[in-house]
C-alpha cells in the first residue's frame, strides 16, 4: 500500500522515536521538537523555517559526530563553511531560476530515511552493504569478526544515517557555479572590448594528496585475509568511477572533499602504513569499526551524484540515500523570478516498498506550482533509470508515476522498469500508448504539448 509522505506524519513519527531510551537526541529532545514544529509549519515564514533548519542541521551533525568519536577536531570550521553555504545559496537562487533549496532539504532527506527504516521492515537491518566488509577465506572465525563488525556498524547507524543526511549536499556551490559563468559570460560579451574569463577551479599540486587520499578511501575494503587479520585494499574500478566524478565536479564527492579537508577523525581512522610486506595484517576490531563507519558515510555521499555507480538493492545507506534525495518533493523551496516571492514547490509524494519493488507516485495538485509535469517526470526518470539494475533474489521491479490533477482533465505519465517484461524500463503515456526510455529522453517536443 502507498503510503504519502505528509511532513505531519514524517516528523511526529520521527518525535516518538527521538523520545526513547536508545535514541542519542533522547536529551535535547524538547529543544528540536521546537524547531521542527517551525520547520514543519505551512504557513511560517521561510526565513524562519531556514533559521530553524541551521539550528537543527548543527545540533544534528554536533551529537551525531560524538556517537561515532570523541575527535571533534575540525567541526566549528565546518559549521563556519556550512553558514556560508546558507548564505551563497541565497545567490544561487538568483542566478538560476531553477535552483532549489538544499539546506531545509537535507533536514527532510534525514527525516525522510528514519519515517522508511520506521516503516518498512527492510530498512531495519544493517545497511552498510557487504562490498565496504568482506572475507577471501571461509571459516568460522573471519565470519565471526564480519559479524561483528556489522554488529557494532549498526549500533551507530542513527547517527550514521545522519551524518549521511545532513553533509551530501555540501559541495553543491562548486557543481553549481557552472551557471554563474554562463550568466556572466552573456552580459560582459555586451562590452566588446573587455575579455571574459572565467571562474575555473585550479587543483594544484598542493591538493593532489588530499585528491588521491580521498579516491583511496572511496574506492576501499576492509578485507579478511586470515582468521585475525585484515587488510584495507583499494579497488581499482571504484576508484576509477570516482575519479570522473571528481573530474565532473558532482557535488557528492565535492561534499566528501569538504568532509575530509575539515574533519580530522577521517584522516586519524584512514591513517594507515603504506608500502610494508604483504605479510602484514591488521588485526584490531575496533580498528576494522572506524573504518567501515567512515568508507560508509563518504561513500554514500560521493556515490549518490555518480553516474557510474548503480545498485541493485536500496537496503544500503548509498542506494537509500539517493532514494530519500528523490522522494523530498514536498518540502523544496525555489524563488520566483517574476515578482522574487519564496515559493514552496509542494508535490504530493506517495511510496511503497514490497517484495523486492518499489513504487513512487508523484501528484501535482497544487494550482500555484507552476512545474510542467512532463519536464519534472523527465527529470527523475532521467536520473533513476540507470542507476537501479534488476536482479533475481534482489530489485525486481520499479514503477513511478507522475499525475497532474490541477485541470480538469487530468493526465498521467507512468515508469515501469521489471526484471521479466521490460528491464530497460518504458513509458506509457496518457493516451494508453508506450515509448522507449531513449526516445522519451531525447524528445524535442513534449507529448502533453503536442496533445
Amino acid at each position: 500500500m502507498l503510503i504519502e509522505l505528509r511532513t505531519d506524519s514524517i516528523v511526529d513519527s520521527f518525535e516518538n522515536e527521538m523520545k526513547s531510551e536508545e535514541s542519542i537526541y533522547r536529551r535535547d529532545s524538547d529543544e528540536i521538537s521546537k524547531r521542527l514544529k517551525v520547520l514543519s509549519d505551512t504557513k511560517e515564514d521561510r526565513y524562519n523555517i531556514v533559521e530553524a533548519a541551521k539550528w537543527l542541521w548543527k545540533v544534528f551533525f554536533n551529537i551525531s559526530l560524538k556517537d561515532i568519536t570523541s575527535n571533534l577536531r575540525g567541526y566549528r570550521e565546518l559549521t563556519r563553511y556550512f553558514d556560508e553555504y546558507a548564505n551563497y545559496e541565497n545567490i544561487l537562487f538568483a542566478l538560476d531560476e531553477n535552483h532549489r533549496d538544499h539546506v531545509i532539504h537535507s533536514i527532510w532527506v534525514m527525516l525522510i530515511g528514519f519515517y522508511l527504516r520506521k516503516n518498512y521492515k527492510e530498512f531495519s537491518g544493517s545497511m552498510m552493504g557487504p562490498g565496504i566488509v568482506y572475507s577471501l577465506i571461509k571459516t568460522q572465525a573471519s565470519q565471526k569478526n564480519i559479524e561483528e563488525v556489522f554488529r557494532s556498524t549498526k549500533e551507530h547507524e542513527e547517527a550514521l544515517w545522519s551524518l549521511i543526511a545532513l553533509s551530501h549536499d555540501l559541495g553543491y556551490p562548486i557543481e553549481k557555479t557552472a551557471k554563474a559563468n554562463k550568466i556572466m559570460a552573456e552580459m560582459i560579451r555586451n562590452f566588446g572590448f573587455l575579455e571574459q574569463l572565467d571562474f575555473k577551479y585550479n587543483f594544484t599540486i598542493v591538493h593532489q594528496t588530499s585528491i588521491e587520499e580521498l579516491l583511496n578511501t572511496l574506492s576501499a575494503q576492509v578485507v579478511w585475509v586470515s582468521d585475525s587479520g585484515y587488510n584495507v585494499i583499494t579497488n581499482s574500478g571504484y576508484r576509477l568511477d570516482f575519479a570522473k566524478s571528481f573530474e565532473r565536479l558532482d557535488h557528492g564527492i565535492m561534499s566528501a572533499y569538504l568532509l575530509q579537508m575539515y574533519l580530522d577523525r577521517i584522516c586519524e581512522v584512514m591513517n594507515r602504513p603504506v608500502g610494508l610486506s604483504q605479510a602484514y595484517h591488521e588485526s584490531s576490531i575496533e580498528k576494522a569499526i572506524d573504518v567501515a563507519i567512515i568508507l560508509t558515510w563518504l561513500h554514500a555521499i560521493s556515490a549518490h551524484t555518480n553516474d557510474n555507480y548503480y545498485w541493485s538493492v536500496i537496503t544500503v545507506f548509498s542506494s537509500f540515500l539517493f532514494l530519500c534525495d528523490e522522494l523530498d518533493e514536498f518540502s523544496r523551496y525555489t524563488c520566483s523570478m517574476k515578482n522574487k516571492e519564496w515559493m514552496k514547490m509542494g508535490v504530493r509524494t506517495e511510496f511503497e516498498y514490497k517484495n523486492n519493488s518499489f513504487n513512487i507516485k508523484y501528484t501535482f495538485d497544487n494550482s500555484d506550482v507552476a512545474d510542467d509535469i512532463e519536464d519534472f517526470f523527465r527529470m527523475k526518470i532521467s536520473k533513476i533509470n540507470n542507476r537501479y539494475e534488476l536482479r533475481e533474489q534482489e530489485l525486481r521491479e520499479i514503477n513511478i508515476s507522475c499525475k497532474d490533477v490541477r485541470k480538469a482533465q487530468a493526465v498521467e505519465l507512468v515508469y515501469k522498469k521489471t526484471i521479466t517484461e521490460c528491464p530497460k524500463g518504458i513509458i506509457e503515456t496518457p493516451d494508453g500508448s508506450f515509448e522507449d526510455i531513449e526516445s522519451f529522453l531525447n524528445r524535442k517536443v513534449n507529448i502533453l504539448t503536442q496533445s
